[in-house]
């Protein structure tokens, strides 16, 4: 079975939908539950605290969800390589008893709270409230995981095993059949196939794909044979399973009702669109005129929907911090009362004009990025080292819009704000062709590796042992050159290695696969990943900058390559190591099963006198016996037999001493064993 690139992003989370119900308003009820993902700080995990309204707060049960517990939980359906290696999302889970599912969510950039609600319902979840976000924008395969965690150990009810496992399946074939068709065109034939389904107690193969083909035709959408393949396989699960269709009306009903509403805005946006005007200027006047009749209905429409709310006044859902996030945050519900809380708050908090409201925002950029304060090291041109500047930030999570089907508030500018915004785009795009015509490619379009972040400023902090540098595009069409990747000591200025691009013994470029990792890269989703192996690992205390060759990359015709001298863009590829630190002697091949590989370990004498190398993972198994723990009391390389192929993540404790044993550091690497 063939799935989407994007099915690690539509597994961010599973959350919780409320149907409207006119009269009796569902009660929130005391028992919650909150699901933190395993790799935040303890300042993002304040963050979120804050934002849920629960900081500080003593008596909601804490989970703590790893990578470890997605792989078990999603492992079936998805490749492990696309669930990734760190988990970000988080969710509060408060189970209800009447209304259906609600679900309110901040910074998950693909799914929405539509699908989500269909799904959970399909997991055996009948009236539940949850909130589901991470400090930045994330793929977020944790939720999934976490919120039925959470609402197990919340509600005391053991969700039945096939039910969840189909409900992961739902989440799957939804995402990829929104690769062809839309997340919402998709999300409305899912719910309406599977409503048919269920309420028809329909069980052959035949009546399903009857069902499949009329509803596809009635929502004007056609179906690649694949995707046909997978809707009609899913509902052939559902029909197995004794789903109560009362239950679960009010949840998939209310989807229904505001899949109908977000494709009915999308066609009358459009038909606004071809009726405007040609000229430019005349299409930004309408268009800022028509943003604000926009608003001013999409105001009242909110106002009006609020009073008949399923929200109880003491919902968790009206009880978030929007400000606990920051700026630039993506909000999503499936009751509009949730946003117009939003707004509010919004509104007060930013003293911002009385012309805004909410609109439906098609975008699909999101990028995070996060700076620290901290000591920038910067390198002159002449490339001796300031180790005075520095610079002062703050962490900057951005996020930004899925298909069109999420809510997100969206603050109006004015006239000479916009036209100074299009004056700057307009002068990038004519720059950005510029440079395609000359035939270069900009560094621009290139994410370093320590410097995680695009155009990253900061001073990146990495392990010691490392030996290798990465370079990631989101471009597809580039091969590593004939130019070359220096190393240099930032501290004199002096060479320590180079490496010519060419050499296949040091160099190895492939396609990047990782869902999760594309994410964090910035919403991409391909991309081509250069590995450059280095002689001589990052030693511990350093400051080093890295230097990039005319010709380093170049695309695969030849048209445009590397010239760092002709391209405008300036990166100082610069980042320090940490006093501790593990590696391996590791090649473009990565290492072999059963063969002794060599290591080096970084102790940090000034703060641990003894080490032990506690635990090695291949694919999530761990594989070091009890007792077998490799112990050093100072940096010293070491032998290492790996037993088994796949990817494996060495993990080093640092203590203060071998009496005390008080937890000072530690320190992974993780390397492929073929």
């Amino acid at each position: 079975m063939k799935f989407s690139k994007k099915l690690t992003a539509v597994l961010l989370s599973a959350f919780c939908l409320a149907a409207a119900v006119p009269s009796v308003p569902a009660m929130a009820d005391s028992q919650k539950v909150v699901t933190l993902g395993a790799d935040l700080t303890e300042e993002q995990q304040t963050m979120i605290l804050k934002y849920f309204g629960i900081y500080g707060e003593s008596n909601i049960e804490t989970l703590t969800i790893t990578n470890e517990d997605e792989r078990e939980h999603l492992g079936s359906y998805i490749p492990l390589e696309q669930i990734g290696t760190k988990t970000y999302s988080c969710a509060l889970v408060s189970p209800t008893t009447s209304g259906g599912i609600q679900v309110k969510t901040a910074n998950l950039t693909y799914v929405t709270s539509n699908m989500i609600a269909s799904t959970l319902s399909t997991a055996g979840v009948v009236n539940c409230e949850v909130l589901a976000a991470a400090p930045f924008a994330v793929s977020g395969t944790g939720a999934l995981t976490g919120v039925l965690m959470a609402y197990e150990t919340a509600s005391g009810e053991t969700l039945d095993e096939t039910k969840k496992e189909t409900a992961t399946q739902e989440l799957v074939t939804t995402t990829t059949i929104s690769d062809s068709v839309g997340t919402v065109e998709a999300t409305q034939i899912v719910n309406e196939t599977k409503i048919q389904v269920i309420q028809g107690d329909v069980v052959s193969t035949g009546d399903i794909e009857v069902i499949v083909d009329t509803v596809a035709e009635e929502e004007n959408v056609t179906l690649s044979d694949e995707d046909r393949a997978l809707l009609v396989e899913l509902m052939e699960k559902i029909a197995e399973q004794d789903y109560n269709y009362e239950e679960m009306s009010e949840t998939l009903e209310r989807v229904e009702e505001n899949l109908d509403s977000l494709l009915n805005e999308e066609s009358d946006s459009e038909e606004e669109s071809t009726e405007s005007g040609t000229e430019s200027t005349e299409s930004a006047q309408d268009t800022a005129s028509g943003t604000e009749d926009s608003t001013e209905s999409s105001t009242e429409s909110t106002a009006a929907e609020s009073e008949e709310s399923a929200l109880a006044e003491d919902s968790i859902l009206l009880n978030t911090d929007e400000s606990a996030l920051g700026s630039d945050v993506v909000f999503d519900a499936t009751d509009a009362s949730a946003l117009a809380e939003t707004e509010a708050e919004t509104e007060a908090e930013t003293e911002a004009s009385d012309d805004f409201g909410f609109d439906i925002t098609v975008s699909d950029t999101y990028e995070d990025t996060t700076s620290s304060d901290g000591s920038t090291d910067t390198i002159d041109a002449d490339y001796s080292v300031d180790a005075d500047s520095s610079t002062d930030g703050a962490a900057d999570d951005s996020s930004a819009q899925t298909d069109g089907s999420d809510i997100v508030i969206d603050f109006e500018t004015s006239d000479t704000e916009a036209a100074d915004e299009t004056e700057a785009v307009e002068t990038e795009n004519e720059t950005e062709t510029e440079i395609t015509a000359q035939g270069i490619i900009s560094l621009s379009e290139l994410v370093l590796d320590p410097n995680t972040e695009e155009d990253a400023t900061e001073t990146a902090t990495i392990e010691a042992g490392r030996n290798y540098l990465t370079i990631s595009t989101q471009r597809t069409d580039l091969v590593a050159g004939t130019g070359t990747i220096s190393v240099y000591n930032a501290a004199d200025g002096s060479l320590i290695e180079t490496v010519e691009m060419s050499d296949t013994t040091k160099v190895i470029s492939e396609p990047i696969t990782d869902v999760e990792k594309l994410y964090e890269l910035g919403e991409w989703t391909e991309g081509t990943e250069f590995r450059i192996y280095l002689d001589t690992p990052f030693a511990a205390d350093m400051s080093y900058y890295i230097m990039i060759g005319d010709d380093a990359l170049t695309t695969e015709d030849g048209s445009a390559s590397i010239q760092t001298a002709l391209d405008d863009t300036i990166i100082n590829w610069h980042f320090d190591t940490l006093s501790y630190g593990i590696g391996l002697d590791e090649t473009v091949d990565g290492v072999t099963a059963n063969s002794a590989v060599t290591g080096t370990l970084y102790v940090d004498a000034a703060t641990s006198t003894y080490a032990l190398l506690d635990s090695i993972t291949v694919d999530g198994v761990e594989t070091l016996a009890d007792g077998t723990a490799i112990a050093f009391t100072e940096s010293s390389t070491f032998e290492l037999n790996i037993g088994q192929s796949g990817e494996a993540v060495i993990h080093v404790s640092y203590y203060d001493s071998a009496d005390t044993m008080n937890l000072v550091n530690e320190a992974t690497y993780t390397v492929t064993v073929k």
